[in-house]
């Protein structure tokens, strides 16, 4: 057998390094674009073996999963444990505080550093180490990992079959701009100082965002126990919301006699008569009831009083080349529960999921990760104005679609959702669970006194808009300086150190 011949310098630095035509940008000449395999190995995580699960008591074995990646270093709450038999199973797939984790599956391309405390912990399949740094700084690397240049080709090499997952041999492939290592040094120095005051920005627009997001879910509380309308119940008199629940079965009634008629003029079939719930079947029974709530109001299903949007076959009632005005989970803005973008695209362009009507006075809801909180009132009227199959569409018929749309932003509407997420890729709520939510019905005048009360408390009280506006400008700020830093702007040159090139030759002669 022959054997491998050699590799020459000439041939390793050939692998190692990236062609002009292919470096993705230019770089001062005293810095060389090279592959991240070239720096550092790409090595995978274990899952724990079948038949085993995490241990039940603390052990000296962690086992780090992608939760627990958080701002770049671990977080130590809820870690999981495995035994030492699980362990001397796996034992080749440890990180140390040398090396920086990135995940490839879930959520991808986390990265950080491993705390001293959790040093030699085994590694998730879920995520890789980057190991055995050479030529590198840790924290230059890892800097240079959450660039936006970097979040691109994670974007681009993701492979979708099932779960979406990121390839070693991809971020083996990684094109890294690597500066002379006292160059590395000051690039370091100087984003740990000037990033520094970044986070402490970030740190101050999170803690407005938490104050006003408890304020808002403390005043919805209030409204939605009837706390918030007691005084103005004690100063009117009114009936309770049973009356809606009989109206409901009157317009059921006098619609089904409209449909009737018109079958009798057309000639056809007369239509089944609807199957009526007495009121009381239609309140929630007490022992199921979520919380107390006034005498006057009653629980009951959101299917009783919503009434869904009609679907539309556009692949089949429309023109290939017709507009439609559309409307994805992409297009809504969750911090301000709002249709922020309506696509124009063509039927062609557009699968079998475009189907839902979208209508104003109706409200859209996303059932694919409610906790993500995509949904709106739809305010205009559009030609062709389509939404996608994952959002319920619905307005209400005894209540202002507002109360409805209120009430979805509460604290309790987002656990109960949670407690029926389904899938991984997507965790989802069927439209079962959806119907089966529980909604508290005052009367008709106490719901548009509650709608009128929170659209003048939280306009005031809600300043999302300009922190939501700040923390844009935070993050484009931070792109901008990492932007900078990995294409030599931020002023770190330095005439006497020693070019990359010639560091990469020692190196690889070794």
């Amino acid at each position: 057998m022959s054997k491998k011949k050699k590799m020459t310098i000439e041939d390793k630095l050939k692998e190692a390094l990236i062609l002009v035509k292919d470096q993705p940008y230019a770089i001062p000449s005293s810095w060389k674009w090279i592959k991240l395999k070239g720096i550092c190995e790409v090595k995978g995580g274990k899952r724990i073996p079948k038949g085993y699960s995490y241990s039940e008591k603390k052990t000296a074995n962690f086992y780090l999963r992608v939760t627990d990646f958080e701002n770049k270093t671990i977080n130590l709450n809820n870690l999981k444990y495995i035994t030492d038999e699980v362990s001397k199973k796996i034992e080749k797939y440890k990180i140390t505080n040398k090396d920086i984790y990135m995940s490839i599956a879930g959520t991808i391309g986390k990265v950080g550093l491993i705390p001293e405390e959790l040093n030699n912990s085994h590694l998730t399949e879920n995520a890789v180490k980057l190991t055995n740094l050479h030529y590198v700084k840790k924290k230059y690397l890892l800097n240079y990992l959450e660039s936006s240049f970097i979040k691109n080709e994670i974007s681009k090499s993701i492979v979708s079959s099932g779960q979406p997952k990121l390839a070693i041999f991809r971020i083996e492939n990684f094109k890294v701009p690597l500066p002379p290592l006292e160059e590395q040094e000051r690039i370091v120095n100087k984003l740990d100082s000037m990033l520094g005051r970044i986070n402490e920005a970030k740190e101050l627009i999170a803690q407005a965002k938490e104050t006003f997001e408890n304020r808002r879910a403390s005043i919805l509380n209030l409204a939605f126990s009837g706390e918030l309308t007691r005084k103005w119940r004690e100063s009117n008199s009114i009936e309770s919301s049973k009356i809606l629940l009989e109206n409901l079965n009157k317009e059921k009634i006098i619609l089904w006699e409209e449909e009737c008629e018109k079958a009798l003029e057309e000639g056809k079939k007369k239509p089944s008569k609807p199957k009526l719930l007495s009121v009381e079947e239609m309140i929630i029974p007490k022992e199921e009831q979520p919380y107390e709530i006034p005498d006057n109001w009653e629980w009951v299903k959101l299917e009783e009083i919503i009434e869904y949007t009609t679907n539309l076959d556009i692949q089949k009632k429309l023109d290939k080349n017709e507009t439609i005005n559309y409307v994805d989970i992409e297009s809504i803005n969750n911090k301000l529960f709002k249709i922020n973008t309506i696509k124009e695209k063509k039927v062609s362009e557009l699968s079998t999921r475009a189907r839902r009507v979208l209508k104003k006075g109706y409200m859209m809801y996303s059932l694919v990760r409610p906790y993500l909180n995509n949904f709106a009132l739809i305010e205009e009227e559009k030609e062709n104005f389509i939404g996608s199959t994952g959002f319920a569409v619905f307005k209400s018929k005894v209540s202002p679609i507002k109360y409805i749309f209120y009430y979805m932003q509460t604290n309790y509407i987002k656990e109960y959702y949670q407690s029926f997420l389904k899938g991984f890729n997507s965790p989802s709520i069927t439209i079962e669970n959806f119907n089966s939510t529980s909604v508290p019905l005052p009367p008709l005048e106490e719901q548009k006194e509650i709608v009128r009360i929170l659209d003048n408390v939280l306009e005031k009280e809600d300043k999302i808009n300009e922190i939501l506006e700040l923390e844009e400008m935070i993050e484009l700020l931070e792109k901008s300086i990492l932007d900078k830093a990995f294409r030599g702007e931020l002023g770190t040159g330095n005439l006497e150190d020693v070019p990359s090139l010639e560091v990469l030759k020692n190196i690889l002669e070794k």
